[in-house]
C-alpha cells in the first residue's frame, strides 16, 4: 500500500515536493492557463521554502492599473469592487479573500530579480526536477474506492490519495456513482452542476503604443465595461481575461495568438475530503480563492498523513 497524488498539473508537483514519500501519477492534464494552483504568484509567507532552492530571492511588489467604464485611473474606483465582482463571479457579495484580485498592489518573493510568473515557473521546473523519480506518467482507467488505481494494463493499491484534478475528472474514473451522489447530496445542488461560468484567455502579442506604454508601468489592467476584465503583462505577451468570447482576431491593436476555454468559479464549494480522497487545489476543491499559499497550508494540515513521523524534521513543511 502506498500514498498518491494524482493530477498533471503545478498543484501535483508542488504537493509532491512537499510530501517526498509520495508518488504523483501524470493523469488528466490541466491547462496551465487554468491556474488550478491560482495566480502565478509566490506569496512573501513561502520564502522559507524558496531559500532552500534558490539563494538570491528578494520580496517584491507590482501595480495594478484600472480601467472602470472608460474612465482610466491608477487610483482603485469608487465601488469598483463591486462592478468587478458582478463581471467576474455573478454577484457583488464575495468572500473577503477576494479582494486581493484588485488591490492596488501585491508583493511576491522575487528569484533572482525575476518578475512574478519568471519567478513561479522557475521553481515549478525545479521542483519537477526533484521528483521525476517520484512519477508515474500513464493515463488511469478506473479509481476503485477500495484502495485500487487501475491502469489498462495493471493495477496499484493505494493507503491514502490526492487527486488535483478537476473534480468532474475525478468523479468521471469512479464508475459507482458513489463520488457523484456524495457530492449532490452533501453540497445540496441540484444534479451533479458545479457553479460556475465559461471563462476565455487569450494570450496575445504587445503591440499597441499604448499597452507598451502602460507595461512599463503596471503588472496588470483591471476592467469593468471592457470586452476583458483582466489583462496581465508578461514580457513581450498579454493575457486577456474575459467572461465572453471575442471574435476578432485582435484585440486592442494585439494580436492574439492563443486562445483558451477555461472555467470562472462563481460560487465557492470549498470541498476538502470526499470519501477517504484529499482534494487539493482551485478545481480539485471547486475553491476561486487558491493560491500557492493556500495549498501550502493545506499540505501542513495533511502532513502527519503523508509524511512519516520519524522523517518530519528532515522535510520542508
Amino acid at each position: 500500500m502506498d500514498k498518491y497524488i494524482i493530477g498533471n498539473n503545478d498543484v501535483s508537483y508542488f504537493l509532491g515536493y512537499l510530501f517526498p514519500e509520495t508518488t504523483v501519477i501524470l493523469h488528466q492534464t490541466l491547462e496551465e492557463l487554468d491556474y488550478n494552483c491560482g495566480p502565478k504568484i509566490i506569496q512573501p509567507s513561502l520564502i522559507s521554502i524558496i531559500r532552500q532552492e534558490f539563494d538570491t530571492l528578494e520580496i517584491q511588489e507590482f501595480e495594478r492599473f484600472y480601467i472602470d467604464r472608460g474612465k482610466c485611473t491608477s487610483i482603485l474606483p469608487k465601488n469598483f469592487e463591486n462592478l468587478y465582482a458582478l463581471y467576474t463571479r455573478g454577484k457583488t457579495l464575495v468572500e473577503e479573500s477576494y479582494n486581493t484580485t484588485y488591490s492596488k498592489y501585491e508583493k511576491y518573493i522575487s528569484i533572482n530579480n525575476l518578475g512574478p510568473e519568471e519567478s513561479y515557473d522557475l521553481f515549478i521546473e525545479k521542483i519537477k526536477g526533484i521528483i521525476y523519480k517520484r512519477v508515474i506518467d500513464k493515463p488511469i482507467k478506473e479509481l476503485d474506492l477500495s484502495g485500487k488505481i487501475i491502469f489498462d494494463d495493471d493495477f496499484i493499491e493505494y493507503d491514502k490519495i490526492i487527486s488535483t484534478m478537476n473534480i468532474i475528472d475525478l468523479v468521471s474514473l469512479e464508475t459507482s456513482g458513489k463520488l457523484r451522489k456524495s457530492i449532490i447530496e452533501n453540497y445540496k445542488l441540484d444534479g451533479f452542476n458545479l457553479p460556475y461560468n465559461d471563462k476565455f484567455i487569450y494570450v496575445c502579442s504587445l503591440d499597441s503604443s499604448e499597452d507598451k506604454t502602460l507595461s512599463n508601468l503596471y503588472k496588470q489592467v483591471l476592467a469593468t465595461g471592457k470586452p476583458y476584465y483582466r489583462k496581465t503583462y508578461i514580457d513581450n505577451k498579454i493575457i486577456y481575461e474575459s467572461m465572453r468570447n471575442i471574435y476578432e482576431k485582435n484585440i486592442e491593436e494585439n494580436k492574439i495568438l492563443k486562445y483558451v476555454e477555461s472555467t470562472q468559479i462563481s460560487d465557492n464549494l470549498s470541498m476538502n475530503k470526499l470519501l477517504g480522497i484529499d482534494l487539493v487545489g482551485k478545481f480539485s476543491q471547486w475553491n476561486e480563492n487558491t493560491t500557492l499559499e493556500t495549498i501550502y497550508n493545506k499540505a501542513n494540515q495533511l502532513q502527519e498523513f503523508y509524511i512519516s513521523s520519524e522523517n518530519n524534521h528532515k522535510k520542508v513543511l
